[in-house]
């Protein structure tokens, strides 16, 4: 059981250590890209910013969630997505 133990701390302070690095805003994004067409759910800026949110709510790891939030901040300035466009604002 040490050797197993031992194997276990490794890999704790392997993800605890500087060498580790969360992934950055573009690979969450491609993540969760990947994860929304294999669910057969709309690619949309509002799927994915409804994901990035539910991952902010769930995320323990505080560097991943400050990554959640610069990728919510870069998607907020992003343009709307053309399904938006089908539907423009009623001017009165």
């Amino acid at each position: 059981m040490s050797a197993q133990n031992s194997a276990s701390r490794a890999i704790v302070d392997y993800f605890n250590s500087p060498a580790w690095h969360a992934p950055q805003e573009s690979d969450l994004l491609a993540m969760i890209l990947r994860e929304l067409m294999e669910a057969g759910q709309p690619v949309t800026n509002k799927a994915v910013i409804a994901r990035v949110i539910e991952r902010l709510e769930v995320e323990g790891d505080a560097r991943r969630r400050q990554n959640y939030r610069q990728l919510l901040a870069q998607l907020m300035d992003k343009p709307p997505d053309e399904e938006a466009k089908k539907f423009p604002p009623k001017r009165e």
